[in-house]
């Protein structure tokens, strides 16, 4: 530029002297060319430069390149004054006067008044001078013919340099009292930003991923993260209830950033790698479903066809990070829409065949497999899965290996098992599911497998549940398999009551093993604790024992019959009338002379009393007390009695050794009615002391004590709801009962191991 004007400053020497006018300035002539008062001064006025005497033309160039300079070095120091830079013009232009010889000449000898024009203000462009010298390099080169003139104004830009050199601070901000929110983690000082910044903060991001996705890249996952907080917040209270959306606002354009990237990056395989990254924020993929719910290029369930498509497209599942996987995969799939019929979900659920085919291969032993069960269950509950009869295959398989390894919930258990036999129409098809579970537990039950003791434990409550009893809380469980109590037949059928008539013969062989204890304690599976080796077993005798009790009082079944004539014969063979009251009491005699097997008969007899007792007085219990169930229930309970009591002294005039065991059993019988709060004790307790002293004048000391304290035993005082009491201290009292069957049996089972060999 700074050559443009010398060039154009020449111009008058070379061909357009003809045209020059005269100005009488004060008796002086000067000659200044029209075209410098028109183009020169308006261009001269672009770079804050101004007329500052009369000089010639020649001057006249040089000064427009010295006033351009000026107004540079004016800019770069800001705190010389308007009128200091007019008088540094005004020295700059007397300084070149005197260096041209030949317009010292010309000028005149006289001096006038000077014109009093009026000075222009230099315009600031708000550019340093290194800036503008970046800007028009053609600044920084001096003109060839004036050397001299570019060392005086070098010289005189130093030291207005030099005066540059030391700035002011600027004031701060904010006084030294002002209270500054903090982040109570990093320290950084908390801003807030109104609705309109936010949404135009996210606007750049999304065209920033837009134009240089590569670059992007790197952030793209803080970046998704920021935004979903966005996504999913609600500034407004009625925002949280409702799906409406205010146009325009930052949540509005959250949610469609969401959309545009996803749709944008889904070739490039987005999803494979947000369903494998770990998220701080729990809600994301929740966030992710809602933001495409109502998105037609990309709609909600397309995320996981393009997650399965490139999970299969390997020839190997990864194994480092598979159970993120499944749990991402398995929190999405549960916030979209199912029983909608999209024709994509049949293509889903080939995909979903493919890569179920592959997961037991990767999937850590042991793991928590509730993931893989919640992804069964969506998928179930797809409306076109009926006609996809190929996923039950690896369905199954997976069942079988969550059973045989890892920890699952019998909630889940119950959900497929349900959903299969509610979506599927073929018989077949319905009880796949079911009879993978009840194969299962066979098989541990012939001791073909192991489990671990929970799962045992929970598939016996799973078909107990199903024929409509439940099992109480134990020690291994806790509240996990109690969970329901009086509404086990109101859920939906898994018919596994059903697929396990078949193997009733294998529940009853179950049940009347005595060693089957000693055999469920050695097939124990790892990480068992010693209690649960002592409970195990009498609560896996009990549940099947309920499952089969129930599946008597159902009558009319073929395959139920023929267990019973097989393995409870006597029970179509009752004794007479006159038989009933000594029959039981000489069976026991004459089991427990013939062999060891049946040395704890006597002890089995007394505790079928106690249950008869206890379960006669709760029948009575849920009736008022002047109803007819309440009265047949007590009339019910005393006739048994009646009949049971002389096999009682029948069995006290034995030999004196089995005599004192019937003692210890009979007294035992009456501890446990005074610990139930039993009404029968209270009526027939009288009686039961003479029985005691039939045959024996006085009994041991020990026993004295014990007698004495049943005796002097006060009721509990009556609560608010008794009923209540009266069931939590019968299920204290059968979980007792349950425990000493158990090791009687396997006392029981130790002995005869020992007589055998």
């Amino acid at each position: 530029m700074a050559k443009n004007l010398q060039e154009f400053s020449k111009q008058p020497e070379k061909g357009i002297g003809k045209i020059k006018s005269v100005v009488p300035v004060d008796g002086i002539k000067v000659t200044c060319p029209p075209m410098l008062s028109t183009g020169v001064s308006s261009s001269a006025t672009d770079v804050s430069s101004t007329w500052t005497g009369v000089t010639s033309t020649t001057d006249m160039s040089h000064d427009l390149t010295s006033e351009l300079e000026s107004a540079d070095d004016s800019d770069k120091n800001q705190t010389t004054s308007d009128t200091d830079s007019d008088k540094l013009n005004t020295s700059r232009t007397r300084t070149e006067t005197t260096t041209d010889g030949k317009d010292e000449k010309k000028s005149s000898k006289g001096t006038g008044p000077k014109p009093n024009f009026r000075q222009r203000k230099n315009r600031k462009t708000g550019l340093t001078t290194v800036e503008l010298q970046t800007i028009f390099p053609e600044l920084n080169e001096p003109a060839p013919d004036e050397t001299t003139t570019t060392k005086s104004r070098r010289s005189r830009k130093s030291e207005l340099l030099a005066k540059k050199a030391v700035k002011k601070p600027s004031a701060s901000r904010y006084g030294d009292n002002v209270m500054l929110d903090r982040c109570a983690e990093c320290n950084a000082i908390l801003e807030q930003y109104d609705d309109d910044v936010i949404g135009y903060c996210i606007v750049v991001l999304a065209t920033f991923i837009h134009r240089e996705p590569s670059l992007a890249t790197p952030l793209l996952l803080e970046m998704l993260q920021c935004v979903s907080r966005i996504a999913s917040s609600s500034p407004y209270a009625w925002q949280a209830e409702s799906n409406l959306m205010v146009p325009g606002n930052s949540l509005s354009i959250a949610r469609q950033f969401l959309r545009c990237v996803l749709h944008q990056l889904a070739p490039n395989g987005i999803f494979p790698m947000l369903f494998q990254s770990n998220f701080e924020d729990t809600y994301f993929f929740k966030t992710m479903a809602t933001a495409l719910v109502d998105f037609t290029e990309l709609t909600c369930q397309a995320p996981i066809q393009f997650l399965l498509e490139g999970l299969n497209s390997r020839k190997n599942l990864p194994s480092d990070n598979i159970m993120l996987l499944l749990n991402n995969l398995s929190m999405y799939i549960n916030c979209i829409s199912l029983e909608s019929s999209a024709p994509m979900w049949n293509s889903i659920i080939l995909q979903f065949d493919i890569f179920l085919r592959k997961l037991p291969t990767v999937l850590p032993n042991p793991c928590d497999m509730t993931p893989v069960l919640k992804i069964i269950t969506a998928i179930l509950k797809v409306s076109g899965v009926s006609t996809a009869r190929f996923i039950l295959e690896p369905f199954s398989k997976l069942l079988s290996f969550a059973i045989e390894n890892c920890n699952f919930k019998l909630q889940h258990m119950l959900d497929i098992c349900s959903l299969g036999n509610r979506s599927y129409v073929k018989e077949r098809d319905k009880l796949y599911l079911t009879r993978t579970v009840v194969f299962e537990l066979v098989q541990a039950m012939k001791f073909k497998i192991s489990l671990p003791d929970e799962n045992f434990l929970l598939l016996v409550q799973f078909v107990v549940l199903d024929a409509g009893g439940t099992i109480a809380n134990t020690n291994i469980l806790g509240e996990q398999g109690m969970l329901y109590m009086t509404h086990a037949n109101m859920l939906i059928s898994t018919c596994a009551a059903e697929s396990m008539r078949d193997h009733l013969n294998e529940c009853l062989e179950f049940i009347s093993d005595i060693h089957t204890l000693s055999k469920v304690k050695n097939n124990l599976k790892s990480g068992s604790t010693s209690l649960n080796e002592d409970t195990l077993g009498s609560q896996l005798k009990s549940g099947i024992a309920q499952y089969i009790a129930l599946e008597i009082t159902r009558g009319n079944n073929r395959d139920t019959n023929r267990a019973i004539i097989r393995y409870l014969p006597w029970l179509y063979h009752p004794p007479s009338t006159v038989q009933q009251g000594s029959w039981l009491p000489k069976r026991i005699y004459r089991l427990s002379k013939d062999s060891v097997l049946h040395m704890s008969s006597l002890f089995h007899a007394f505790i079928l009393c106690q249950l008869w007792s206890m379960y006669c007085e709760s029948a009575a219990a849920q009736h008022p007390v002047t109803s007819e169930s309440h009265q047949i229930a007590s009339s019910t309970i005393m006739d048994f009695w009646a009949r049971v009591t002389p096999g009682i002294l029948q069995l006290l005039s034995t030999p004196k050794e089995f005599s004192e065991k019937v003692n210890l059993h009979f007294l035992g019988l009456m501890e446990a009615l005074r610990e139930c709060n039993s009404s029968v004790l209270a009526k027939l307790f009288p009686m039961w002391t003479s029985i005691l002293f039939t045959y024996h004048s006085q009994l041991p000391g020990h026993l004295q004590v014990r007698l004495q304290s049943v005796e002097n035993w006060e009721p509990p005082a009556p609560s608010n709801d008794m009923a209540l009491f009266n069931s939590s201290v019968l299920l204290s009292w059968l979980k007792r009962i349950q425990f000493k069957l158990g090791q009687n049996e396997i006392q029981s089972s130790a002995a005869t191991q020992f007589y055998t060999v």
